[in-house]
Order: C-alpha cells, then structure tokens, then sequence
C-alpha cells in the first residue's frame, strides 16, 4: 500500500498513525518538515560543530532555549554526536526540529524509554506546539500515548488503514498491546459494573465512587 504522508497533515493538528511500518531515518529535515526519529547519531563529531554547520545562523541562546523546552541538559552541546543515549539523540532531534522552525513535526515512536512525568509534559508540550501554528505527525503503536493527545487516529492494516474514533475499537487490539486502562475499564464491565469507555484513571475513580454512594443509598 502506498500512501503520501502530506495526505494525514492537517494544519495546526496532532495526526496520529497508529501501526505504521513506514521509517523516516533516511529522510533530511529542512523548514518544511522535520522528522523526529528514535535513531542514533552516528556522525563523529561535537553537537555544537553539527548545528553550526547544518544553521548559518546558529545561535548558542537560541540553542539553550530549545534545550530547556525538549528538556535537554544544555550541556550536550560539547558532547560528541556519536556518544549520545538513544533519549538524547531523540531530543536533540527534537530540538534540530525547533530550530529549523519546520512546519510540520514527524516524530515516530518519541515516547519510548520516557516515563511519568516526562510522558506527560511532552504530550502538553506537542499540543502547546500546535497553538503556535505546528503540524504534527506522532508515529506510535503506544495507544495509551495517545490518551488526551487525539481523540480519532488513523490505524494501518497490511493493505488498508482507517480512522478510530474510540480507544475501545476491538480492532486495535488485533495486533496492538492494550493499555492497562482499557484492559480494565472491559474487566470492570464484563463483571456487569456499569462504567463508560473512559480513558483517565481519574474519571474511572469518579464513576466507582459515584456508583458505591448510589448503591449506599438504596
């Protein structure tokens, strides 16, 4: 199947392709688009050689500002490309993309090897980028990344692909892990507990407490 990738941007949006088998690594990035890979640097040589080749105007404040949005310890600019941990050689993409100020954002599988907290500013961050005009594409077969994100995603088969519009669609989970959420929120109702298709922990708390106090007061 082949499919053009302009075809899923939509401006100001976070687009979200789920199972997706395309690869980005041999793709350059330039102020049009930018592609946020989980590779490596392989290159032997300084980050700050590197941006100072790829940006004539490469600017060290500009640099360090970046840093600190991707959560970057400014210090990697004296740090060798090739010796960089896979999460930062994907922020330092992160922030290659920010500093050629690309349109629109690919990020393919960005999330993994970050937890907790770190999850959840970036998600924040990807929809505050949004608001400043980006478009984003967020490649990922993590659907509980996508919690809060998007609230539809386009899901690849081998030789089709649709839009989901619910977390809950039986067919994700034909060849996708399912979140713990999910995988207990379908726990609670096959023991005939009536709750929604929620996708926050918080709300799912909410609906037990609600039906424990209905049920007290019977």
């Amino acid at each position: 199947m082949e499919i053009k990738l302009k075809d899923f941007i939509k401006p100001q949006e976070i687009v979200a392709l789920v199972n997706f088998s395309g690869s980005f690594h041999k793709f350059k990035n330039n102020s049009k688009i930018a592609y946020i890979t989980d590779s490596l640097y392989f290159q032997n040589m300084l980050v700050e050689n590197y941006f100072k080749k790829l940006i004539s105007n490469f600017s060290i404040s500009k640099f360090q500002d970046a840093c600190k949005m991707v959560l970057l310890d400014i210090r990697i600019l004296k740090a060798n490309l090739k010796n960089l941990s896979r999460t930062e050689a994907k922020r330092l993409r992160f922030v290659e993309a920010l500093l050629l100020n690309s349109e629109t954002l690919v990020f393919a599988s960005f999330e993994k090897g970050f937890y907790g907290k770190d999850q959840a500013y970036y998600q924040k961050l990807l929809l505050k980028l949004t608001k400043y005009g980006k478009n984003i594409l967020y490649v990922t077969n993590d659907i509980a990344f996508l919690f809060g994100m998007v609230k539809k995603f386009v899901l690849f088969t081998d030789n089709s692909y649709e839009w989901i519009t619910s977390y809950y669609h039986p067919k994700i989970y034909q060849s996708l892990e399912m979140p713990k959420l999910v995988s207990y929120v379908k726990y609670l109702q096959s023991q005939n507990i009536p709750i929604e298709n929620y996708i926050e922990m918080k709300e799912i708390l909410k609906a037990l407490y609600r039906l424990v106090e209905s049920r007290k007061s019977l």
